[in-house]
């Protein structure tokens, strides 16, 4: 983080985000129940979350390089660096598929060449295909690092205002699809990059916008809050502008069920982002056991691409009767013991060995 300190509610947000998406997966794939009312959760707000993820993504991204200067040296290590956190963990999922799958060998050989260079997610009808309906995200996630320097680059011109418009035209193009996408029966935006993108550039904005001033830390006493509230009063102003934005786009839809998820969700966000930016507390900021968990977010998510099958291998090898209880107690287990191992024996070390190998001249200039 550059020295910076650690935005703790930004790890917390996505371990919970990480969790949703398991629940989901283990209703829909997996057949497990958490009873009804929270099966209807979870299946109502997991998608909801990826836009979450999105977000927070670009949040946390120019949180840390929102001092740097764009340069093409800059350019340059920032696209590796981003390369090395994601890749080596894709690829492992990609290698690994026709070892698990290879009923899917040819689909997954002519498919390599999309794959590898990650922009199946271009491909809307790849969605679902052997590993694409699991790894889409990583497609998209790939093309929003590619924009973040573009993005960056505009905030450093005279124009203050860029953040702002940022925000307003991406947010209201984002929930204007939910009133034409039913008109004309269009593809959903879930998988879509560029929407996606949009998503990462509002979480950017918003991070211009907050660590514009240096008053990121609150304290208790009442006119600290005040003065902090003051500095980022073009914050709090942007958040309800969008607010009205979706209230109103809302009431032209004639939308009352799905109100906060479909229109009210990015200036929540927003509004959860901005709390996050001021709250400080050196335990939870230090907590190794909340970093390993952000930290294994990642290969959590791609484990589930082979969970159901090792879960149900196991239960049967050990002959285990394949009760719902059974069910996501042994799956949650071997996910989170197989993300941990993934991400403590391969990631971390590939990704030091691939940095000290990459980024080490950029510090040394």
């Amino acid at each position: 983080m550059n020295g910076k300190r650690r935005i703790f509610l930004i790890d917390i947000v996505r371990v919970f985000c990480a969790l949703i998406v398991y629940m989901r997966h283990s209703i829909t794939i997996y057949g497990c129940s958490y009873g009804e009312q929270i099966n209807d959760f979870v299946l109502s707000y997991s998608l909801p979350s990826m836009t979450v993820f999105f977000i927070v993504s670009g949040f946390a991204i120019h949180y840390q390089h929102n001092e740097d200067v764009v340069t093409s040296d800059w350019t340059r290590h920032y696209i590796k660096k981003r390369l090395i956190t994601v890749v080596p963990t894709y690829l492992l999922v990609v290698f690994i598929w026709p070892i698990a799958n290879p009923s899917q060998i040819k689909d997954w050989a002519l498919l390599f060449p999309i794959d590898l260079f990650g922009v199946q997610t271009s491909y809307r009808s790849l969605f679902g295909i052997l590993h694409n309906g699991g790894t889409w995200f990583v497609s998209c996630i790939l093309i929003a690092y590619l924009f973040y320097p573009i993005i960056k680059s505009s905030f450093e011109s005279k124009r203050k205002c860029v953040p702002y418009l940022l925000v307003f035209v991406l947010y209201y193009l984002l929930i204007y699809s939910n009133v034409i996408i039913p008109i004309f029966n269009l593809d959903s935006l879930y998988s879509n990059p560029l929407a996606r993108t949009a998503e990462f550039a509002i979480g950017v904005s918003f991070a211009e916008i907050v660590f514009r001033k240096d008053t990121i830390i609150i304290k208790q006493e009442k006119k600290q809050i005040l003065s902090y509230l003051n500095n980022h009063r073009e914050m709090i102003c942007t958040i309800v502008a969008i607010t009205i934005v979706g209230f109103a786009i809302a009431k032209m839809n004639e939308t009352e069920f799905g109100l906060v998820t479909d229109y009210l969700l990015i200036p929540l966000v927003s509004l959860m982002l901005f709390v996050a930016s001021g709250l400080k507390s050196i335990h939870i900021e230090n907590s190794k056991v909340l970093s390993a968990l952000s930290g294994m977010t990642y290969p959590f998510y791609m484990v589930q691409l082979f969970l159901w099958d090792i879960t149900n291998l196991i239960l049967e090898g050990l002959r285990i009767e394949e009760s719902n209880t059974m069910k996501i107690c042994m799956s949650f287990a071997i996910c989170i013991i197989i993300a941990f191992l993934v991400w403590r024996f391969y990631e971390k070390p590939l990704r030091k060995l691939l940095k000290r190998k990459f980024l080490s001249a950029y510090y040394t200039k």
